[in-house]
């Protein structure tokens, strides 16, 4: 948090939600009943460059994807949202595949990435590109390996991951070439649920199997006692 030379560093973005997250949960030991569960914790990016072919120019898309929100004393966390320091607009698809060459074959909520709770937390996104022409790609994102964590007896959330299409060449420091027709997938991290799952509203737990947040399976090995 207070590198001089030459120490490393990178983007602030993603350190800048850690941060956040810290400070919360040191809080939350204090006054859990005033802090939220940890939310996404990432600013998950992606940026991609090309050139076009038609006329030469260069072309850039840089992408910031929300999260989920922490799950609060008595709410359950927001679904697909930025958080702390982040507040960036949300490109409707259309828009970005006419300007760009890019496809957006799926942008939903990741199923699952809401960590359980009397109170779930909120749902990470998943979006699934396909490059339409060759480019460059760089990834950048955090709570890939651990959990955004659950407060007062809530279950962690999801962590988010990078998933390529076949044949794509493996990426170097989190950059590479997506050639035509390659695709990446893109999960960002769920968010931590808040008090123990056992004492969530069953109503909730039905809402939660109607709207396909959770599946049966899950539905049953979670919240057992609301499960017929």
């Amino acid at each position: 948090m207070n590198a001089t030379h030459p120490a490393a560093v990178n983007g602030r973005t993603s350190t800048c939600q850690r941060a956040a997250d810290l400070v919360i949960g040191a809080l939350a030991r204090a006054a859990p009943g005033r802090c939220i569960a940890a939310g996404n914790g990432s600013c998950t990016t992606a940026s991609f460059a090309g050139i076009d072919l038609k006329d030469g120019h260069l072309w850039v898309y840089l992408e910031t994807i929300g999260g989920g929100s922490g799950a609060r004393v008595g709410k359950d966390g927001l679904d697909g949202v930025h958080v702390h320091m982040t507040n960036t607009s949300n490109l409707p698809v259309e828009a970005l595949e006419a300007e760009y060459p890019l496809t957006v074959l799926r942008y939903e909520l990741a199923d699952g990435s809401g960590g359980a709770g009397r109170f779930r937390g909120g749902m990470g996104l998943r979006r699934v590109y396909r490059a339409e022409a060759e480019c460059q790609l760089r990834l950048d994102g955090s709570r890939l390996l651990a959990p955004p964590w659950g407060l007062s007896g809530g279950q962690p959330g999801g962590c988010g991951h990078f998933r390529f299409g076949d044949d794509v060449e493996a990426f170097a420091d989190g950059q590479g070439t997506l050639r035509t027709g390659q695709t990446v997938e893109i999960v960002t991290p769920g968010a931590g649920g808040y008090g123990p799952p056992g004492e969530r509203d069953p109503a909730a737990v039905a809402r939660d199997l109607t709207d396909g947040f959770i599946d049966p399976a899950t539905a049953l090995e979670t919240y057992p006692q609301h499960s017929t």
